[in-house]
């Protein structure tokens, strides 16, 4: 009787020691203080644009005109680097024509943004006022012109028995209206 207890106790004694090795690796995972903004952090990634639509705070397009990267924690893991981007067009959400979108890149992630080029951000607001994040679970989408057709827009509407948007404009449009997961 007595070395069940003592075995339920060790095993117990353990399973608290393997959480607490757990919680101390995740808490090392981001800087402190960062939300999670890659898929990678969040264990998915959105493939269909309405659920991206709902869960933005903002969704704009946006040029990028400059960056500045964050060194990485302890020597190696996510980067941290801010965009400055200026403001084309807000499908949702109303940000200043000038934003600064922040966004974590884990290690050998090559999906950066260039300057002097256009992209479509899903922007989660931060804590402090000002503050944008890439939305967690979301991708930056190049578009150098609302007017440019996508081939692939018709992929996702084709389960839903729709019309492949006629371009970006309006695939971004369409995607706020009917959004879903807000």
């Amino acid at each position: 009787m007595m070395t069940v207890k003592k075995k339920t106790w060790a095993l117990a004694g353990a399973a608290l020691v393997l959480a607490a090795v757990g919680l101390g690796a995740a808490k090392v995972a981001l800087e402190p203080g960062l939300p999670p903004t890659s898929s990678a952090d969040v264990g998915y990634r959105a493939t269909d644009d309405r659920e991206v639509a709902g869960h933005a705070d903002e969704l704009v397009w946006a040029q990028i005109t400059g960056s500045s990267e964050h060194a990485p924690l302890f020597g190696g893991g996510p980067v941290r680097v801010e965009y400055r981007a200026e403001v084309r067009k807000a499908f949702k959400g109303s940000p200043p024509a000038s934003v600064t979108v922040s966004v974590v890149y884990g290690d050998g992630d090559r999906t950066r943004m260039a300057k002097d080029r256009s992209y479509v951000i899903a922007v989660a607001r931060g804590t402090e006022d000002g503050e944008r994040w890439m939305l967690p679970g979301s991708v930056h989408v190049e578009t150098p012109s609302l007017d440019a057709v996508d081939s692939r827009q018709g992929e996702h509407n084709a389960s839903l028995r729709e019309a492949a948007p006629a371009n970006q404009g309006d695939r971004w449009a369409q995607a706020v209206a009917r959004q879903i997961g807000h």
